[in-house]
């Protein structure tokens, strides 16, 4: 036995050896592009420290205090708020129903229908915001010539000008561009829903859309779930969109918390306070996840 055992353990050794030496390369590029930067960010957030300031002040919890008292924070959580219930309102609700056409809904030309829908998604986002800055242009742009036709009223500050109209305008922008993704994860989870439960809902007697409600969304469930985290997360570390739009303007009334992460450390050289809004961040990213993955537990264990 001891002696039919020592090549079987070397092989072993020799095993996991070759799979450390292999996920190397990648465990090191995490650690030092991922982790160290984030434990970096943490320790930055207790200190008042600049990027140009040559040593750090330490304050403890000074700049989660004071993020408090900052107005612009609550307008810019209130702007994620904002664009986190949009999205999932139309980019999931639309891609749901964007799938279920697909899916089942048309028989031909399902190719061209799904590659239009999905083609902003691969856009640039600068292509992407300064073709739609062109669209909401108060002078050229196509919307308000379009609601002039049907004599209707345009914002007189224009769309991305006006303090209570900019954050819709973004999120159209944003649902624009990524509904088309949600389709696509969508329908990938209802190809893999069994053609027999629909045919023995068909004999039953039920409907297409009563085969949607009762077939599909609970064979699915967990997938729709999937793709209400990722937009949910997505809404909150939202930043390119906002910035190639309005930059935060006008008079912050667009501001999200990505685009004030970046305005107090690399504008306004606060760094630490800058940190201090990212670890917030980062603290909801996570609370999001932990309840995205406590309820679909639940769901499968109900199931």
């Amino acid at each position: 036995m001891t002696t039919t055992n020592k090549p079987r353990s070397s092989w072993f050794k020799r095993e996991y050896l070759d799979a450390y030496i292999l996920i190397a390369p990648a465990v090191l590029i995490f650690l030092f592009f991922v982790i160290y930067p984030l434990f970096r960010t943490i320790q930055v957030s207790f200190y008042d420290y600049g990027l140009t300031d040559p040593v750090m002040k330490f304050i403890g919890l000074q700049n989660y205090i004071e993020m408090t008292k900052d107005p612009v924070i609550w307008t810019a959580l209130k702007n994620n708020v904002i664009i986190l219930v949009g999205s999932v309102i139309v980019q999931v609700g639309m891609g749901l129903i964007l799938a279920a056409i697909l899916n089942r809904g048309i028989r031909y030309g399902r190719t061209i229908f799904r590659t239009i829908h999905f083609a902003p998604m691969v856009m640039s986002v600068v292509a992407v915001g300064v073709l739609w800055q062109l669209v909401y242009d108060p002078g050229v742009g196509i919307l308000n010539k379009l609601l002039k036709l049907m004599h209707l009223g345009v914002p007189q500050q224009g769309w991305l000008g006006d303090p209570h109209l900019v954050i819709y305008s973004v999120l159209v922008v944003a649902c624009w561009q990524y509904t088309g993704f949600m389709m696509v994860l969508l329908l990938a989870g209802m190809q893999s829903v069994p053609i027999e439960l629909y045919e023995a809902a068909r004999i039953d007697g039920a409907s297409e859309i009563q085969s949607f409600l009762y077939v599909t969304i609970p064979c699915i469930r967990n997938v729709i779930l999937a793709a209400v985290l990722i937009t949910m997360i997505g809404a909150f570390k939202v930043f390119d969109i906002v910035y190639v739009l309005t930059r935060g303007g006008p008079a912050n009334a667009s501001q999200v918390l990505g685009t004030y992460i970046y305005y107090q450390a690399f504008t306004n050289n606060m760094a630490g306070y800058g940190s201090a809004i990212a670890v917030v961040l980062l603290v909801i990213a996570i609370a999001l996840g932990i309840v995205q993955l406590r309820f679909s537990r639940g769901v499968g264990g109900r199931a």
